[in-house]
């Protein structure tokens, strides 16, 4: 489950370009994509809690509990590495709840290990249980399905990624659900993805974005695949 496409939402309209492409081989395991960024104008980016670390220009971006808003001017670039839920736990032994909201410099917290490839040597893989909770559709369904209790889940979820298994599945709805789009209608979007009702999603949603989907999906979403 660790290889496989780690599917986020990405708020980005006409104003910007993003692209992602697939990581050496080498990284595969710990690392999801490397990104692209270019902005045509002055754009306002909403940057949505998904559970990973990025590096970006020599420093280690934690996760984040919420949206982020970015300003970002006509002309600005970015490139970034995205590792996956656990990743940087896995490859540094530095727990990600550490660094949750925090932008620090590589050096800082990587030790002796100079590069992402130097690490990978003797690295373990990501713990399968961060992107497995992402997925969930509920904490006691991921816990029997473990083998763990939900005290043991959560403090080891916790470790690999900032984030309770509670919240790591809504963060998890959150993308599926924005990625989804409106379909045939919000009520009936709702209750597929485990919603009880319109009310329910909006509201979670907001929480986590800053904003509803009926905000979000049409003038922001940007499919990246």
């Amino acid at each position: 489950m660790s290889e496989g496409v780690l599917r986020l939402a990405f708020l980005g309209g006409a104003e910007v370009s993003y692209r992602e492409e697939p990581p050496p081989s080498a990284l595969a395991p710990w690392v999801a994509t490397i990104w692209h960024l270019r902005a045509h104008r002055a754009f306002e980016l909403r940057v949505l809690p998904d559970a990973c670390i990025d590096l970006i220009g020599g420093d280690v971006i934690g996760p984040f509990s919420a949206a982020h808003v970015i300003a970002l001017d006509a002309g600005d670039r970015a490139t970034g590495i995205r590792l996956r839920p656990g990743a940087f736990p896995a490859l540094f032994g530095y727990a990600a709840a550490d660094l949750m909201d925090q932008r620090v410099p590589f050096g800082d917290v990587a030790g002796k290990r100079a590069t992402l490839l130097d690490a990978a040597q003797d690295a373990r893989r990501p713990d399968p249980l961060a992107e497995a909770a992402l997925g969930a559709r509920s904490v006691r369904e991921l816990a029997r399905e473990s083998g763990y209790s939900v005290r043991n889940l959560r403090r080891r979820l916790v470790a690999a990624t900032g984030h309770g298994p509670k919240r790591l599945a809504r963060i998890g709805r959150m993308h599926a659900l924005l990625r989804a789009g409106r379909g045939e209608s919000w009520a009936r979007t709702a209750v597929e993805h485990g919603f009880y009702d319109e009310a329910h999603m909006a509201n979670d949603i907001r929480e986590l974005a800053g904003a509803t989907p009926h905000a979000l999906v049409g003038r922001f979403f940007q499919d990246t695949t």
